[in-house]
This record gives structure tokens, C-alpha cells and sequence, in this order.
């Protein structure tokens, strides 16, 4: 691998199990790489669950450091300056569309019912500029989590009606268990374009880690901007990617 300019990563599954915060030696190796070349979190995570999980837990650490976030798939984005955080731009639905794209979810659901079964509650997470449907809420096991839909069938199925009912909207497949909507043309791959021009860098010379890179996947989409992929396993490989970056970029 050539030593990329910028580097960008998914956050469940990749630096974090799905919901969960990043290990103690994720966020120093995220943070060392930080200090070497920029780095980006992109993530359909929120950006209060962001900040509070990985993002403050880095500048806690006291190293100058070039950090920019993506939450709610790259629905919004911050930069870092002078240690505080600032909307750099925001794609927001307004509270009208977030009802509407919630009744809408709630009655694709219960034509589809893909959650029967299953020990969980559903939930319908509503944020400015994305809507999350979690299929087993957000305290799902491990093992109940990577085998409800492996293939993604389910979510396919539900995928298909709301895009039907939503076609002003992005759907995006997220993680294991979710499902992303956006405004229309807005996903990850949005959000690496402007990155790249941001930055002046060609996406060419920049470095993707997630968990989805295979088709269909909610990373997948990074694919078209040229960027440099490597699909990941899980946050133990990332650690070891996050070694192999750490090692050319010194």
C-alpha cells in the first residue's frame, strides 16, 4: 500500500462493534494516525453518539490532531477548529418530512414484519438530517445480530417498499440490523467527494475502511469516487489496518 493523504472509517463494525464505543487502543491508533495525515469519521451513527464515543475521547488525549466527522451517512459534516467542533454543512429534513418518513417506515414494517421473532423492539431513530430504522433496536446480542440478516434479505425486501414510497429520499442499507434514509443523492460517497475537495487531496489519494464494502453494502458507495478500500472484518482488523497506516505514514 502506498502512504494515502487522508484517511476515512466507518465506525460499527469497524472501529467499534455495532453501538458500542470504540477500545481504549482504538481510539490511540486513530488518534496517532490523526497527527500524521487527516482523518474522518464517517458513519450513520449520530453526532452526539459520535462525539461522545470516539470523538472526544481522541482530543481528550491532548495530540494536535486533524479530525473531521460525518454522522447520519454523511448527512452532515464537521471540522474541528481550535478544538471546537463546527457544522462545516447540514442536509436537513425538515419536521414535517421526519413524520412523514416515520408513519412511512412504521407501515412498510408492518407489511413486511422482518422483525417476528425476535426478543427486540424495534426502534425509529429520528435525527435533523437522516432517519435510522434499527430492526432490533439498539441492545441487540452479538450472535442475534449477525445472524438476523446475514444475506440481507430482509432489509431488501423493506428497502424496496420505501423506496417506493420515498423516492425523494435516499434508503441505505446500514450495518446488520439497520436501515439509513437520507435526502436523495446524499450517502457516504457524498460525503468523500466533498472530504476531497475540502482538503484539495483527489480521492484517488485518500484511504476507505468499513465493514460493507461487498454489493449492496452502505459502504460500497465510497467505491465510485476512486478512493482507495479495504474492507474489514471487524475492529480487530482494523486495529491491524490501523497498524499497517501507522507504519507507512511515520
Amino acid at each position: 500500500m502506498d502512504c494515502p493523504k487522508a484517511a476515512l472509517f466507518d465506525l460499527d463494525d469497524t472501529l467499534a462493534e455495532s453501538f458500542k464505543a470504540p477500545s481504549e487502543a482504538m481510539v490511540a491508533r486513530v488518534a496517532r494516525l490523526a497527527e500524521l495525515m487527516p482523518v474522518a469519521i464517517l458513519s450513520g451513527a449520530s453526532y452526539e453518539r459520535m462525539k461522545e464515543e470516539i470523538l472526544d475521547p481522541i482530543l481528550g488525549l491532548g495530540k494536535t490532531v486533524r479530525l473531521y466527522a460525518f454522522p447520519d451517512s454523511a448527512s452532515i459534516a464537521y471540522t474541528l477548529v481550535d478544538d471546537a467542533w463546527q457544522e462545516a454543512y447540514s442536509l436537513a429534513f425538515t419536521p414535517e418530512q421526519l413524520e412523514r418518513i416515520r408513519s412511512i417506515i412504521e407501515e412498510c414494517v408492518s407489511q413486511h414484519d422482518i422483525a417476528s421473532g425476535m426478543p427486540y423492539e424495534p426502534q425509529i431513530l429520528l435525527e435533523k438530517t437522516q432517519v435510522r430504522y434499527a430492526a432490533l433496536g439498539l441492545n441487540a446480542t452479538e450472535a442475534d445480530k449477525n445472524t438476523w440478516d446475514p444475506d440481507q434479505v430482509k432489509r431488501r425486501a423493506l428497502k424496496t417498499l420505501l423506496d417506493q414510497k420515498l423516492p425523494e429520499c435516499e434508503v441505505l442499507i446500514g450495518g446488520r440490523t439497520t436501515i439509513d434514509i437520507t435526502r436523495k443523492g446524499v450517502d457516504k460517497a457524498y460525503g468523500v467527494r466533498w472530504f476531497s475537495e475540502y482538503l484539495h487531496i483527489p480521492a484517488q489519494e485518500m484511504f476507505y475502511v468499513g465493514d460493507a464494502l461487498y454489493e449492496g453494502g452502505n459502504d460500497q458507495v465510497v467505491i465510485s469516487t476512486g478512493i482507495q478500500a479495504r474492507q474489514t472484518s471487524g475492529p480487530e482488523e482494523t486495529l491491524s489496518i490501523l497498524d499497517e497506516l501507522l507504519a507507512i505514514a511515520q
